[in-house]
This record gives structure tokens, sequence and C-alpha cells, in this order.
């Protein structure tokens, strides 16, 4: 194996703290078990804001942005919670013009911004009820001053053409759903669709913004079509990336014929349903599918509605691996097989042995997971999903542990489950900690709640390393009514979460 390297990490500027989506907050001496279980640490304040937060905050030192349903974006001092600025983007879009309330009554900022540090900017995208009537709503990127909140010059973009790959098949902002977090990568911000409910006609589309000249470039997962989905929501987890030109997503259901047939990772065919996919970014920003993996049970998963995709991918962090495979993905959607594939050759579809699947390992098949998974360095290295309780009443937080079999492939498997269950709707994990210190490392993560649309949720957190196959809960703490599938921002010695119910909470010490 490779030795592990902490990242350095000075402010949580998107959603799960990195472009790889670890999850992994190493610069946390704060955080640690001593300090979380003290009587002084607690929560700090809670601000209350107008829409639900399904956006992850992020921080960017003197602020934590918070953004929310009802096209609201708020500055909050990270100490006290004031609102050092407050800024309204538009009149939310009602969810129920397509039948649907899910994931929230109104649509305005769903997916969890980004922020530049470099020029002070965070990017987001909003849909807007300013069209002549409900069925002609638009998409939007911003780009917000983030000391002030106020527009930047030149923007908001509109989100509106066709994809470089679909001619005849433009976007279509009716039915589009924003879920996945965005990424900002080389001058780009990168923003994934997908629908509300199933509720079509849609495809899967990524948009990417030059955020020097404004030009848009969009690609879609359903190559020539406006009805074979191949969404990409990834339960909020965001688009991922290991460095300059590569983009990995996942995708759910490819309906009649969406999902790939058998072929080599290398030539991804032009229906790309239930699959993971590298991106290839060219120099003029458009983007161009190098590589994928999908299931060779993909039909089945269509016909089952197991999607891939209801599970974000996450990137493996620098000493997971060994010299034959240095840079390994996670991937786990609602059937509950973890996959462990080679973000360099992902894979492709039925190109094991007698056409089996080819990824570096497989784990399980354990629960389903709406979410993604988080990665820990302490140790020999951990993985942490949490499951989505569908009706069993036991879906836990589980650990997987890294290791090589001894025929020096990576694999992933399974240590230790929490006593604890989660109910559909929670979280994906964080993880905090003072270096690669295992005695430093704990879990955190949102509970549902046991009422309805998110009654009673809790802010949980887990020691890192599992003791006797049991994942330690050590605190947990109300947060009344919880959000959808997201996802706690640390910082600095904090936590903080959004709400169903209109607020942004601060945890921390005195």
């Amino acid at each position: 194996m490779l030795a592990f390297a902490p990242p350095a990490q000075a402010v949580d500027p998107t959603v799960s703290l990195n472009n790889k989506r670890t999850g992994w907050d190493a610069s946390e001496p704060n955080l640690t078990p001593a300090k979380v279980s003290s009587s002084a640490f607690g929560q700090r304040w809670s601000t209350p804001v107008n829409g639900s937060v399904l956006a992850q905050p992020l921080t960017t030192g003197s602020n934590v942005i918070a953004a929310t349903e009802n096209n609201y974006v708020y500055g909050l001092d990270p100490a006290t919670g004031k609102a050092n600025w407050t800024r309204r983007l538009g009149a939310p879009w009602p969810t129920s013009a397509v039948s649907c309330n899910d994931p929230a009554a109104h649509t305005g900022i769903t997916a969890t911004p980004v922020y530049d540090s470099v020029t002070n900017t965070v990017y987001l995208t909003s849909k807007v009820n300013d069209g002549p009537d409900v069925q002609h709503p638009h998409w939007y990127i911003h780009a917000l001053n983030a000391s002030t909140g106020a527009e930047r010059t030149g923007w908001p973009v509109t989100i509106q053409g066709t994809p470089t790959n679909s001619p005849g098949h433009p976007f279509n902002p009716l039915t589009a759903n924003g879920r996945a977090g965005l990424l900002l990568l080389n001058g780009h911000v990168f923003a994934a669709f997908a629908s509300y409910c199933d509720s079509g006609p849609y495809v899967g589309q990524v948009v990417g913004v030059n955020t020097a000249t404004r030009a848009l470039s969009i690609w879609s997962t359903e190559a020539g079509s406006d009805t074979q989905e191949g969404g990409i929501w990834q339960s909020g987890g965001g688009l991922v990336s290991d460095g300059t030109g590569r983009i990995f997503v996942a995708t759910g259901n490819g309906e009649n014929a969406g999902s790939p047939g058998p072929g080599p990772g290398n030539r991804p065919p032009g229906k790309l349903g239930e699959s993971v996919i590298r991106l290839g970014v060219n120099s003029d920003g458009s983007l161009t599918a190098k590589d994928f993996f999908s299931p060779t049970n993909n039909q089945t998963m269509d016909k089952n509605d197991t999607d891939l995709g209801s599970g974000g991918p996450t990137a493996l962090p620098t000493g997971f691996g060994t010299a034959a495979h240095p840079h390994l993905l996670v991937q786990v959607g609602k059937d509950g097989r973890v996959f462990l594939l080679d973000r360099d050759n992902l894979g492709g579809m039925g190109q094991g042995p007698n056409g089996t699947d080819k990824p570096v390992s497989m784990a399980g098949p354990f629960e389903g997971v709406w979410g993604h998974p988080a990665a820990f360095g302490g140790g020999s290295g951990y993985v942490y999903t949490v499951a989505t309780d569908t009706g069993n009443g036991r879906s836990p937080l589980r650990a997987l542990k890294f290791g090589v079999n001894g025929a020096g492939v990576p694999t992933l498997t399974s240590s230790a489950t929490s006593n604890e269950g989660f109910g559909y709707g929670s979280g994906s994990p964080v993880v905090t900690s003072n270096g690669t210190s295992l005695s430093s490392g704990l879990v955190w993560a949102v509970w549902s709640g046991s009422g309805a649309g998110g009654v009673g949720g809790e802010l949980r957190v887990y020691d890192a390393v599992p003791v006797n196959g049991v994942m330690h809960l050590r605190r947990s703490f109300p947060i009344g009514t919880a959000a959808k599938f997201v996802v706690p921002a640390t910082d600095s010695g904090r936590v903080f979460i959004g709400t169903r119910d209109g607020h942004l909470i601060a945890f921390g010490s005195n």
C-alpha cells in the first residue's frame, strides 16, 4: 500500500470537503472524542432561514454560506450565527408542477454550491419561477461575492442549449432537477441533472460554464434521446474529480435500452444508464465520455428500480491502493453491492471472466445506500457508508476496512456496524480527525428521525475505529426536522447542519 497523505484544509468549500468527495477533514484537533464528549460541547446557535436547507453549508473562513429551497442565500457568522448578508435569487418553483413534492414543496437551490477561495466567489444553481407560467421556469448559474452576497458582473447565466453529444435534444428546465453537488475544476463550474419523482421526459445531463467567458457546454448521459432517463442524482453527492480534465458521475435507470450492453470501458456507448462514467474535459470545456463501468445485470436494475446512481462515487485518497491500482473509487447504490473500481480503468460492462463484472473487487451485497461513502486514512484505512432503511428497521452505519488479499488485490471488508439504524433520507457521513491519528477519528452523520418528513432528526457522532465489530455511538444531538440526504460541514472545531424546517445549526465547544 501507499503512504496516506491527509489533505490540508482551511475551509469547507464544496460538498464532502474536496473534489474526491472523501468527506475526511484531517485538520480538526478540536473535534477529538474527548472534546466532543465534554459538557462544553453542544449546540452553539440555531439561525432561522427562509426555506428548507438541502444543500450542505459551506465555510469560507469569515462566513458560513447557507442556501435554501426558497432561493435565499445567507452569509452567517460562524461563531454567532448572525446574518452578515442575505440575498434572494427569485421566486422558487412549485415542485407540484410535475406532480411531485420531493425533495421539497418548492425548488430553489438544492445542489450544494461551490466556493472559489481564489476569487472569493460562491457558485450555485437555482431554479426560478419567472416564466409566463409554471411550465416554463428557468435554471440559472449564479456567482456571488462570498463576503457581501452581491452578484458578480455578467452573472447569472441561464442554463439552456443542446448537448454536444445529443443534437436536437435540448436541456429541459421544466423536468430537470439538479441534486448533485457542484464541481469547480480548472476555471469551469459543473452541475448535473436528473428529474423529480421520475417524472418525464428527462435524461441525465452535465452542464459546465467557463467562469471567465461564461460559455456553456452540456453533455447527455443518453445521446439521441429525451426519454431514456439515466439521471445523475447521487443523493446529493458531488461530481467527483481526481485531477485536471477528469470528472466521475454515477447514473440511475436507463429505460428502454438506455443502459449499456457488453463492451470495454474505454469505448463508452452513447447510452450510459446504470453506470459510473469518467468524463474528459476538452480544451473548449465540452465533455466526452472516456471510460465507464456498468453491472452486467443493469437491465434487471432498471426493471426493479435498484439504481446504481442512488449513490454518489467517492475517489479514495492517496494511500488506498497498490502499485497496480493506485487510484481507487468506491460506488454503492440501492442493491448494496460495494464496488471498488480503478479510476484509470473502470471495467466496462461484462468484461470479467465468462462475461461477468470486472471491478477491482466487490463487497456485499449489504443494505442499499442513498448517499456516498466517506474515507479515513487512519490505520490501514476505512470507508464508511450509511445504509437506508426501506422497511426492515435495521440499516446501519457500516465500516469497511481497506486491505490487500493474498493475490495482491485491493479489497474492502465489512468490519463493523452501528447498533442504531438509519431511516430513509438519512445523510452521508463525514470524518474528522487530527491527521491520521486513530484515537482522534470521529464519523458524523444525520439520522432522518423516526417521524414522517424528518421529524425528530439527530446529528450522530461515532468513534471512527470499530471495537468488537461495533461502531460506538459517542453522542447524538437533536436538530429538529432533518432535511433529506444532508451532509454536515466541518471547520475549525465546529459542525454545521441545515434542516428541513429552515434552520442552520452550529455545534462546537464553548
